[in-house]
């Protein structure tokens, strides 16, 4: 009951990131062309799962796991926000853009991801 407790409020905080996100993003009006708050938030996020992932002291299935990776960042990062954008590109015939953001989404977030990694195991070590 604890961890769905963890995942809970975790989930909530990550929700309202990532719409404080996009929001900050279209203010700036940074997301005109292609749907970069949701790249932004699903980057950043493998980043730092990444981070979570590789910190020694952060064990898959503890507290701090349900709370920070499942929770938080799970809120905060978004595949079916990510698949219905590039799915909007393409029905108004923009593939190259659907293309665009669904590749770099999964090149660059397994970047983030190792990059976050290998951050936590250079520093946390």
């Amino acid at each position: 009951m604890k961890a769905l407790l963890l995942v809970f409020l975790g989930g909530g905080i990550g929700s309202v990131l990532r719409h404080l996100t996009v929001l900050g993003m279209a203010r700036a009006g940074i997301t005109k062309d292609l749907p970069w708050s949701i790249l932004a938030a699903n980057l950043l996020g493998s980043f730092l799962l990444g981070l979570l992932a590789g910190m020694p002291a952060v064990q898959r299935g503890g507290a701090v796991w349900f709370f920070a990776a499942t929770g938080v960042l799970g809120g905060y990062t978004t595949f079916s926000t990510l698949s219905n954008d590039s799915f909007e590109l393409l029905a108004s015939g923009r593939t190259g853009a659907a293309m665009l953001n669904l590749c770099g989404s999964a090149v660059l977030g397994i970047a983030c991801a190792a990059l976050g990694f290998q951050t936590a195991r250079t520093f946390c070590s």
